[in-house]
């Protein structure tokens, strides 16, 4: 299948503060490639907080996956009759352990967040059977954080 265009979101996930979290994985079918097309980062912190700028990282894996708590694709356009492939999920409670790094670090302060979209050819590409995963770290704080993917199947 290609030219399915889907998001999908981790959902509000809570940080530990100076613990590193994988927030959101985003795991391609066997043989099948995704292309990540846009990221969006946001974040709140309490009243009163802090608002210290959190680390995220982008990895990558092929095996040792971790188990995430699964999030659920939509199509953006819904008269597609093909069934999606992909599988996403969100907060790690048994992280990836095969991690290696993605080449992207954003720096973002959680109540501003950040909307990126790639240009042609800057895309986000995931071999099929392999998975991304976006790692946040709070040095300080618990802020809740927030995750959103556009990408093409």
């Amino acid at each position: 299948m290609a030219g399915v265009l889907l998001r999908v979101n981790s959902g509000e996930v809570a940080l530990v503060a100076a613990t590193a979290k994988s927030v959101f994985q985003l795991k391609a079918p066997a043989n099948q490639r995704l292309i990540v097309k846009g990221i969006r980062l946001f974040g709140k912190s309490a009243a009163g907080g802090t608002d210290t700028v959190i680390r995220v990282r982008l990895t990558r894996n092929s095996a040792a996956f971790g188990t995430f708590t699964a999030a659920t694709p939509s199509k953006n356009d819904p008269t597609d009759s093909e069934t999606v492939q992909s599988t996403a999920g969100s907060n790690a409670s048994i992280e990836p352990t095969t991690p290696t790094d993605g080449g992207l670090w954003w720096e973002i302060q959680p109540q501003a967040g950040v909307m990126e979209s790639l240009a042609p050819g800057t895309e986000i590409k995931i071999p099929g059977g392999q998975s991304i995963q976006f790692e946040f770290l709070s040095p300080a704080g618990t802020p809740t954080v927030l995750v959103e993917c556009d990408y093409e199947e």
